[in-house]
């Protein structure tokens, strides 16, 4: 259930309600909500001293760590707009993105100090957390919590995020939302969740993801407690699994795939896992539930503010390519296609989903075309081809990029995908299309195996798709290079493989 009223504050709220309930738990122990709110507090003030403003965009490059929550409520506030970063990038594309987002101040974790040593920056706050000026308050938890701060009106409406898109297709875009689109995110997920203040949180993704970042936003709105392990590492989310037992946990398949080949058993407090981030892999989802993971396939994206649709577990028998039903309010529908792109598909069937929901964002920062190309009349123009069953269940083809058009067949990448993977010798595989003269695209796959060769996956694929789907051409590549979220960025691998 989710109290809060969208009027004030989140933590200010919370902190007010139910001070000495825990928040946060690390490594060192727990942390109430109203140490929390003080820690903040403090935080804010000591922003102030560095001459960040109201409307200021301020970047955040920091570790997997309970201190980037802090930073971001701090920035909220000042009303500051805090722009999360991959600290997995490298300098330039950091340097690219801090003038993309128009960001005038970088706070910089210390530990990662000497990793992005030259970037090309004049305002950049190096963040020591073991800085006494920044430390946890000693003083006792009362019931009262007064802002101190030189804080700003709290306005539903005012951006709070602006999350960069992993840029898997393209060159990443910087994505606006506001207090009222991650605060109807979570209304929709309580639909489905029905979420409380005795549930816990694992913070098992990473922050600079839609789906990491909504995790904090679930926990603070529903004044629960969220878990911080000592890292992302597959150990570090395991320990904390079974020290915390939480109720909730976020993943994405290649971290399922670990604990289930590590033979994690699901603890006792589970309620679900919520599984996206990427195409999902049937048989990996059912051997999961097969063994009593409450996994729910979700699907969403940054534009949504992560899940718009869910497929409880007992549904993953009976639908076990849907990406489920609608949450809360949310509403797609399916828009038509050119006739060159329904070949086995009746104009009924398949479409580009369109999304109408509260949780949409607001905008591209600072690129209008793109917002106007994709936001139409209130619907999200997600570039994804899908369908709806008559039960009302939705499915989810491709990408729009990774449809392949060959001599005037539609072929899907994942399904085409999902065959190759069924061969035991190949590890992982991302299918694509290349433009060709005779054929308008030929279908390629990318494969990382240690001893298969094109023939024999050739005649493996044989008798298990049509003829016009299988590969003309073949790459065998040591990884295919991915996100933290699973997704495969087809933009390096073609350069890579000089295609590009």
């Amino acid at each position: 259930m989710i109290t809060i009223s969208n009027k004030k504050h989140w933590l200010y709220e919370q902190a007010s309600k139910h001070p000495n309930s825990a928040a946060i738990q690390t490594e060192q122990g727990f942390i109430s909500y109203h140490i929390f709110f003080e820690e903040c507090n403090l935080t804010a003030n000591y922003l102030l001293t560095h001459n960040v403003k109201e409307n200021d965009h301020v970047g955040i490059l920091f570790t997997h760590s309970y201190n980037f929550f802090v930073l971001v409520n701090a920035l909220w506030f000042i009303g500051a707009i805090p722009v999360p970063l991959n600290t997995r990038n490298t300098t330039e594309e950091i340097e690219t993105q801090l003038l993309q987002a128009n960001i005038k101040y970088l706070i910089l974790d210390e530990t990662l100090k000497s990793f992005f040593s030259t970037i090309k920056f004049q305002d950049i706050i190096y963040w020591d957390i073991s800085s006494k000026d920044k430390g946890r308050s000693t003083k006792p938890i009362c019931r009262q919590v007064r802002f101190k701060t030189r804080h700003s009106t709290f306005y539903i409406l005012h951006s709070a995020l602006i999350m960069f898109t992993s840029g898997s297709t393209g060159n990443p875009k910087a994505v606006v939302h506001t207090f009222q689109s991650l605060y109807e995110s979570v209304l929709a997920t309580n639909s489905f969740a029905e979420l409380s203040s005795e549930d816990i949180w694992l913070a098992s993704l990473p922050f600079y993801h839609i789906g990491g970042f909504m995790i904090l936003c679930r926990s603070l709105l529903s004044g629960g407690l969220i878990v911080f392990p000592a890292s992302l590492k597959i150990e570090d989310i395991n320990q904390a699994i079974k020290q915390s037992n939480p109720t909730y946990i976020s993943l994405v398949t290649t971290t399922l795939q670990n604990l289930l080949d590590c033979n994690v058993k699901p603890n006792k407090n589970l309620k679900y896992v919520f599984l996206g981030g990427g195409p999902s892999q049937t048989e990996l989802i059912i051997e999961a539930v097969e063994k009593s993971w409450h996994v729910v396939k979700v699907y969403g994206s940054t534009e949504t503010c992560s899940m718009i649709t869910a497929l409880h577990p007992d549904e993953i028998k009976s639908k076990p390519d849907s990406a489920g039903k609608l949450l809360g309010e949310n509403k797609i529908k399916i828009m038509s296609l050119p006739a060159v792109l329904l070949a086995g598909k009746s104009k009924n069937d398949l479409g580009e989903v369109a999304v109408f929901s509260k949780s949409l964002f607001k905008e591209y920062y600072n690129d209008q075309p793109t917002t106007n190309n994709k936001l139409k009349d209130g619907w999200y123009h997600t570039g994804d081809y899908g369908w709806i069953d008559s039960e009302g269940y939705i499915y989810i083809e491709s990408r729009k990029d990774n449809l392949i058009i060959s001599g005037g067949e539609n072929i899907t990448a994942s399904a085409v995908e999902s065959a190759i993977r069924k061969h035991p010798l190949v590890k992982d595989v991302l299918v694509f299309g290349l433009q060709d003269k005779t054929w308008g695209q030929i279908v390629c796959a990318a494969i990382v195996s240690e001893t298969i060769s094109e023939d024999v996956i050739k005649d493996f694929l044989k008798e298990k798709i049509a003829a016009y789907k299988i590969p003309k051409r073949f790459f065998i590549v040591s990884e295919i290079p991915r996100n933290e979220m699973g997704k495969a960025n087809r933009t390096e691998l073609l350069k890579q493989l000089k295609l590009s």
